[in-house]
């Protein structure tokens, strides 16, 4: 289930109600403005299709929601309508994407 809202681009959509993400239907080109809950924002980066853009300021520690289902934690802060993607969030599905703090190798 999808939902579109007059306060929000028609190019994003919000797949469940628990999202703190939302998905991006059409692509965004870098320096575009759109409307994110009410709120006006320039997005710095590209934003293909299927990418996801912070529907609210989300934590550093913060759990990422798509879909009603946690993807990932937030690594870094990450302000409403910016980017969301392995740069700023540790993926719950891809282990290459963890901090390099926890991908050191032990030694014997």
């Amino acid at each position: 289930m999808s939902a579109k809202s007059s306060n929000t681009d028609a190019r994003l959509i919000l797949l469940d109600s628990a999202d703190n993400v939302l998905g991006v239907a059409r692509p965004i080109r870098a320096g575009e403005t759109l409307q994110v809950e009410g709120e006006k924002v320039t997005l710095d980066q590209h934003a293909g299709t299927g990418f996801k853009i912070a529907r609210r300021a989300i934590a550093k520690g913060e759990e990422i929601y798509k879909y009603g289902a946690v993807v990932g934690v937030a690594n870094a802060n990450i302000a409403k309508g910016k980017l969301v993607h392995v740069h700023n969030m540790t993926s719950g599905y891809m282990p290459n994407t963890k901090p390099a703090s926890n991908n050191k190798q032990e030694t014997s």
